[in-house]
């Protein structure tokens, strides 16, 4: 699965960058910051799925609003979610960045708004990869434009995700 932040609706960049940025990212300001989920958060996020009703994708989504929230402040973060090797097509939600213990991960979960689906994507200036590392380990890439986003802020997402998944799942 990767998940990806769309610029906001001028292009120049997007409320959770660090700073805004003119055109879309080339190549060479791409950089990324790998982190994993073990054998117990797989094993609570598989737990989570079956308890809450929902795909690991909707937890994960909930997961990354609680960890924007926590990081860089609350907002509705707009995303494109592709699920499998394919590019060609996504699904666009709207996820809440919502810091507040009170919300439950199934209350997250109900507030994702659902967008248009499309075939095409827009350059992202944030990405998260996720993909299985074994049978019981998660991988993380977290890609970012280095002209919008520290290096320290998103190791500071990739650093926050894992307790946003235990507060997410939690319920």
């Amino acid at each position: 699965m990767s998940v990806s932040v769309l610029p906001d609706a001028s292009g120049a960049g997007s409320w959770i960058a660090d700073y805004g940025t003119a055109g879309p990212p080339r190549a060479a300001d791409m950089a990324t910051v790998s982190s994993s989920l073990d054998g117990v958060l797989s094993a609570e996020l598989h737990a989570a799925q079956i308890t809450l009703g929902c795909t690991a994708e909707d937890v994960l989504l909930a997961a990354l609003g609680r960890t924007v929230a926590r990081t860089i402040g609350e907002g509705m973060l707009i995303v494109d979610v592709v699920s499998g090797p394919e590019v060609a097509g996504f699904r666009r939600v709207g996820v809440p960045c919502v810091a507040r213990r009170g919300l439950s991960g199934s209350e997250l979960l109900a507030a994702a708004r659902p967008g248009a689906a499309g075939d095409a994507e827009a350059a992202h200036p944030l990405a998260v990869h996720v993909h299985r590392d074994s049978g019981t380990t998660m991988g993380l890439h977290w890609r970012f434009d280095t002209r919008g986003f520290d290096h320290c802020t998103v190791q500071e997402l990739a650093e926050q995700f894992p307790l946003a998944l235990i507060e997410v799942t939690s319920g």
